[in-house]
């Protein structure tokens, strides 16, 4: 009798485990939006991207960015435009899965030595990572990313992000790559 209890005391509380489990809310992700973004490091510079959901699971988005360096005297001008969509599914109801393809363009010029002339080359771009909120309004994201365009890079990124109002959040990330390391400061507007 007493293991009878026992049985059925532990089968309850799993299955009241289960269902509060199953009973929480999705905290979700919005994969519509627009952002700004401030870059230093490497290469200082502006960018702005945007990500357009297509169905539940499908997104697009393009992002842009402008950025200088100076190399020993000399300024070096990198710019990066990219388009492409993802892929998102849930691991659990505060964390996804992102993997992107992308189309991606890079140019370098060294207007100061070389006017006129620069190296551009187009090339696909490669990500995959997750997004965790750690609460409503606080989440973390990384991926790992491949670009083959001018020369094959390799690296990572890592953010975390404050949402301050619905549709607002700003963050703060890092990038470590072989041929570019810093941070960006963003704004992003959801709609």
């Amino acid at each position: 009798m007493k293991i009878t209890k026992r049985i059925g005391l532990i089968a309850l509380f799993t299955s009241l485990s289960w269902a509060a489990h199953a009973a929480k809310p999705a905290t979700g992700f919005n994969y519509n939006y627009g952002q700004i973004d401030y870059f230093a490091g490497d290469f200082d510079g502006l960018g702005v991207t945007g990500s357009f959901e297509v169905n539940d699971k499908i997104f697009v988005r393009a992002s842009y960015a402008g950025t200088t360096n100076d190399e020993g005297g000399a300024d070096v001008d990198y710019t990066q435009l990219s388009v492409g969509a993802g892929y998102h599914m849930d691991i659990q109801n505060d964390t996804d899965a992102v993997f992107t393809i992308s189309i991606v363009n890079e140019e370098v010029e060294i207007p100061a030595i070389l006017p006129g002339v620069s190296a551009d080359e187009t090339g696909i771009m490669l990500t995959a990572g997750v997004r965790h909120n750690l609460n409503p309004d606080v989440e973390l994201a990384g991926h790992i990313f491949y670009i083959d365009a001018l020369d094959s890079d390799v690296g990572i990124y890592g953010e975390g992000r404050y949402k301050f109002k619905d549709n607002m959040s700003a963050g703060l990330g890092f990038t470590a790559s072989d041929y570019i390391d810093g941070l960006n400061l963003n704004f992003r507007f959801g709609f």
